[in-house]
């Protein structure tokens, strides 16, 4: 009788102890699942901020692009490119 009981208090403090660690397995998973959540939602942030920046980026290259290529259509553009190339190729035929 007296090692029924025995093992009846060991069961009971088993069970105890049981109940306790797998609280405290299901507490620890948690709160990783809980940081890994939060940390995938900061990466996913920073990805949606890149994306923006990018495409900021993207529009002002595609401006300054337009814009240069409006200046390199004028007329002014082409009258100094003219007026910068002759002395270079008088210079060139001089040597000649």
């Amino acid at each position: 009788m007296r090692r029924i009981k025995r093992l009846e208090r060991d069961l009971a403090s088993a069970r105890k102890w049981s109940m306790k660690s797998t609280r405290q397995l299901h507490a620890a998973v948690s709160k990783d699942v809980r940081a890994a959540e939060r940390r995938a939602k900061q990466a996913e942030d920073r990805a949606v901020a890149a994306e923006e920046r990018i495409e900021k980026l993207q529009k002002r290259a595609r401006k300054a692009e337009a814009e240069l290529a409006e200046v390199r259509n004028s007329a002014t553009w082409k009258a100094g490119r003219v007026v910068v190339g002759v002395p270079g190729k008088l210079k060139r035929l001089g040597r000649g």
